[in-house]
């Protein structure tokens, strides 16, 4: 079963394939590649950590003496326990070092270790849903360390060269490299905000918070995560990008708390009976607006419920992950221009975003069943209509709709009683449910 684990300990391993370079140009390319380990060994960190567990340890040989009528108290313990990873430098001035969060959370000390000198690291703050952290080096003088530039993860090409450092399985300074399989990867639940960029260059356990470098040697990522079946290299490895790293960083050194912005709606992907519905071309590549909050930056932008948002502050927005991030990373109180389909019609809002905006939820009711039609048995209870049951392999449950989901509209009209449900799914053969599930709205095409 494919799984992602996330990577704790640096790697050493180094090949690739050149077929269509001639001698000179390997050579080059051979040059750089050791010009940038060197160089780099000032930067990469091997961090250490110890979290100390507390709790009890209950002694076998108390439980003996209990059969006697012992009645001693256990043995309390404080064992420490050890994690690896990596790091690299991004301020050799201040000391500044970024890692995975992953790495360091939770840990009651961090010894940070760069060619092979050993630092204390302290803990600057942590954002766990880019998987970012940031420590800072103690007692270290100057030239000791060198930081790695930034790139602009933007301008990345799928094919272009790539190379990873890290300490894999406690083996340091290991330089492995690659090529930029892809970029943008998302949907993989890995973090809360996935922008990745996808890579073939080695990457093993121990290898989390190390720098990917572009030919130039400048950061174009944060090595994060491997897909694979045995918890080992497999070709798939993933990396957060050079600009979120700048934008969390940044407010984690100021000691901000993490700001992201909002635009008050919950959204789901498109498919083919959606845009079929919304009589959309198939080619439509958007992320369609569930619901929109009340009061919400959406809207009073004018934005509604059933719009599909193909384009966010210029960005291009084929997934919900990608609207995500283009929403999450944007500036506030500044317009930005939403362009969107609305009933089949292409047009451009302006919304201003915030950072306190929170979505209210609907809790899910009881109430007495009443059979509804294409296979749903409803019932009602404070104006809320939602389904008792759902009959196996019918419309409905093949449609994805499960018992205990509230029905919020049906045809884009809000319903509050059965008979408004049954009298909206009678006038159509194609019925389009906005479903309320646990708190998460989204629509559900049926068609009968």
């Amino acid at each position: 079963m494919k799984y992602f684990k996330f990577i704790a300990v640096f790697v050493v391993t180094f090949s690739f394939f050149t077929p269509f370079l001639n001698a000179t140009d390997i050579q080059s390319l051979e040059k750089e590649i050791i010009q940038i380990s060197e160089k780099a060994k000032k930067s990469v960190a091997a961090i250490k950590t110890e979290r100390n567990v507390r709790g009890s340890y209950q002694d076998p040989f108390f439980d003996f003496l209990r059969q006697f009528g012992f009645r001693g108290s256990p043995q309390p313990y404080n064992p420490k326990r050890e994690g690896m990873g990596t790091g690299f430098v991004i301020d050799e001035k201040e000391g500044y070092v970024v890692t995975n969060n992953h790495v360091i959370d939770g840990a009651d000390k961090i010894e940070i270790n760069i060619n092979g000198k050993k630092y204390k690291g302290k803990l600057i703050g942590t954002d766990p849903q880019t998987d970012i952290g940031l420590v800072k080096i103690e007692g270290f003088k100057k030239g000791e360390i060198t930081e790695l530039a930034l790139a602009d993860s933007n301008d990345i090409k799928v094919g272009s060269f790539a190379i990873a450092i890290g300490n894999p399985f406690g083996l340091s300074h290991t330089v492995t490299f690659g090529i930029i399989s892809a970029k943008g990867r998302a949907g993989m639940n890995v973090t809360e905000y996935e922008d990745f960029i996808q890579t073939d260059a080695a990457i093993n356990p121990g290898n989390s918070g190390g720098p990917l470098l572009n030919i130039s040697g400048q950061v174009i990522g944060m090595n994060t995560a491997i897909f694979s079946q045995s918890g080992g290299y497999m070709g798939i490895g993933f990396a957060v990008p050079s600009n979120m790293i700048k934008e969390i960083t940044g407010q984690l050194k100021a000691g901000k708390k993490i700001q992201r912005a909002l635009m008050g709606v919950t959204i789901q992907e498109l498919n083919d009976d959606l845009r079929e519905y919304l009589k959309l071309d198939k080619s439509v590549e958007g992320v369609l607006i569930s619901t929109v909050g009340r009061d919400s930056p959406a809207e009073k932008a004018g934005i509604a419920s059933g719009d599909v948002i193909v384009k966010f502050n210029g960005k291009p927005t084929e997934s919900v992950a990608r609207l995500k991030n283009a929403v999450g990373f944007s500036p506030l109180n500044q317009k930005l221009p939403v362009e969107l389909y609305r009933n089949g019609k292409q047009m451009t809002l302006q919304v201003t975003l915030s950072d306190g905006f929170q979505m209210t939820e609907i809790d899910p009711v009881k109430g007495s069943k009443i059979t509804g039609e294409i296979g749903l048995t409803l019932a009602v209870e404070k104006e809320n209509v939602f389904v008792s049951s759902v009959e196996k392999d019918s419309l409905a449950f093949m449609a994805g709709i499960m018992e205990g989901d509230i029905i919020v509209a049906v045809n884009k009209s809000r319903v509050k009683t059965i008979a408004e449900v049954v009298n909206a799914i009678s006038k159509s053969k194609s019925v389009l449910f906005l479903i309320n599930r646990q708190g998460k709205e989204f629509f559900v095409v049926v068609n009968r």
